[in-house]
């Protein structure tokens, strides 16, 4: 399928794709998805075809390759999904593909995850609804889809800030946080590399994100013929709590299926 080149999470992600694992080592992917899969099987996960949506480089999926799934990732950005080519191997199917249109050559999946922030790059109500029913194609009968959003807490804590490793150093600037639901959030990461020769080169990516209500979430799951099997919060640590709450935790992460 054709890539929509003038989507900003793909200009975003083509830009930060050569730092993106120096920005995210600090993730515990391998704790993350451990739950996730715990929650998965809880909920009668049987199968082993697994879909990680908006997979970037690769960190979400290793966990589940190691696991023995069958794992097929994808990206929007072609230089996040050369990169998890890179680290997956040969034992990972990885394309460029768009979780609004996800092509139903993929096949289908007894599990999709999309996690860390994927969904909230999603522009409007309409795109979240593209992406729920592009899910719903490539899910099986009995399959599970699980993902997370941000919560209002997340966007009130995301502040500017300075990241600094051995030989690059990220420059976060942050708009206002959403005041309410459903509003729009935008940030721009500067990313300075040093270079063999000591010289300093800059990239620019600028990140422009939509919070998400439950409310929204939910009507557009129910619209798009997906039904909600469970609900949790996500705080820090991957800490995972029923109800959530959009004060405490920093996500909301679901568990949805084919509706009857």
């Amino acid at each position: 399928m054709a890539t929509d080149t003038a989507s900003p999470a793909l200009r975003a992600y083509e830009a930060m794709a050569p730092s993106y694992d120096a920005f995210t080592a600090g993730y515990d992917h391998e704790l993350w998805l451990e739950r996730v899969e715990a929650l998965a099987r809880d909920h009668g996960l049987h199968g082993d075809r697994v879909l990680d949506v908006g997979c970037g480089t690769g960190k979400s999926a290793e966990p589940l390759l190691r696991r023995g799934y069958a794992v097929t990732a994808c990206d929007l950005s072609p230089a996040m999904a050369a990169i998890a080519t890179r680290r997956l191997g040969p034992g990972a199917d990885v394309r460029v593909a768009d979780m609004r249109d996800l092509p139903e050559s993929l096949g289908r999946f007894d599990l999709i995850t999309c996690l860390d922030d994927a969904v909230n790059y999603l522009a409007t109500v309409d795109d979240l609804r593209a992406a729920f029913a592009s899910a719903r194609r490539v899910l099986a009968d009995d399959g599970l889809y699980v993902f997370d959003v941000n919560t209002l807490r997340a966007y009130r804590e995301s502040r500017d800030f300075v990241l600094e490793t051995d030989d690059t150093v990220f420059c976060w600037r942050a708009s206002e946080a959403p005041n309410g639901p459903n509003e729009a959030y935008t940030a721009q990461l500067d990313t300075f590399v040093e270079g063999p020769d000591g010289r300093w080169t800059r990239r620019t990516s600028r990140h422009e994100q939509r919070h998400f209500s439950d409310e929204i979430v939910r009507s557009a799951l129910t619209d798009e013929g997906l039904r909600l099997v469970d609900l949790l919060g996500q705080a820090p640590g991957v800490r995972l709590t029923r109800p959530p709450d959009e004060q405490r935790d920093a996500k909301r992460l679901y568990i949805a299926r084919r509706a009857s």
